[in-house]
């Protein structure tokens, strides 16, 4: 960090980063950055670690496609003495989050842009706020997205079209509360159950959890299948 940058203003900080004001305030609204310290209502100062934090959410986004709800988790790691910026937490990290490449994770979009881009309608939206699968937009109007937002959106938007109706994706919505569930689960009993000991590779715990996941999803839509095809069979047999 230069002398430069000890005491920086949002000015200092967009000459330094190379991040819009725009990003920046919503990186101070999500959380990934310290607040300023506020010498009057138009005027304030930010920590010399900021240039720093954005430089750091700008590597990960670009080199890694994390969202930004992973990436301030490893922020707040960082300040508390942990590296989750270990090459095996990053990997884990890095495979999670690789079909979201299809879109740019440092460009964010407003909620004309997003509409535009995913072609959900406004009440598609307000709906998957309300469910849980995407915040709900701010009163202000200046609720920003990512590309991992876009890839998710686009995804379901293409399920609207096959037919599911937008009241079925509340299912995700849960799912979104599990998979929340099942990552802290992860941490709390594998990562960091015990100080002295070394945990497996996140690589291969990745592999388990995603294995289960996978044979129970196969379990279910195997017996449906098999349970609709007796009853259809069923139902030719009373006729």
């Amino acid at each position: 960090m230069t002398q430069e940058a000890k005491e920086c203003k949002m000015s200092d900080l967009v000459r330094l980063s190379g991040v819009s004001k725009q990003t920046i305030h919503f990186y101070l609204r999500e959380g990934l950055l310290l607040p300023p310290v506020r010498t009057s209502k138009n005027m304030a100062y930010y920590d010399e670690s900021t240039v720093d934090d954005i430089r750091f959410i700008k590597e990960m986004q670009e080199k890694r496609y994390l969202p930004l709800a992973v990436i301030k988790e490893v922020l707040k790691a960082k300040r508390k003495g942990q590296d989750l910026g270990e090459e095996d937490h990053l990997f884990m990290f890095n495979q999670m989050f690789l079909q979201a490449r299809n879109g740019s994770s440092e460009e964010h979009f407003d909620e004309v842009s997003f509409l535009a881009e995913t072609g959900l309608t406004k009440n598609e939206l307000h709906q998957l706020g309300v469910i849980g699968v995407f915040s709900q937009p701010a009163e202000t109007g200046n609720t920003l997205f990512d590309g991992f937002d876009v890839a998710i959106a686009s995804a379901l938007k293409e399920l609207l079209t096959m037919g599911i109706d937008l009241e079925d994706l509340r299912l995700y919505g849960d799912f979104l509360r599990l998979t929340r569930l099942e990552a802290e689960l992860v941490h709390d009993r594998i990562l960091h159950r015990c100080a002295e000991e070394k945990h497996q590779p996140l690589k291969e715990i990745q592999i388990r959890v995603e294995k289960v996941k996978s044979l129970l999803a196969a379990k279910a839509y195997r017996e449906f299948f098999i349970n609709h095809r007796l009853h259809d069979g069923t139902k030719k047999g009373d006729n």
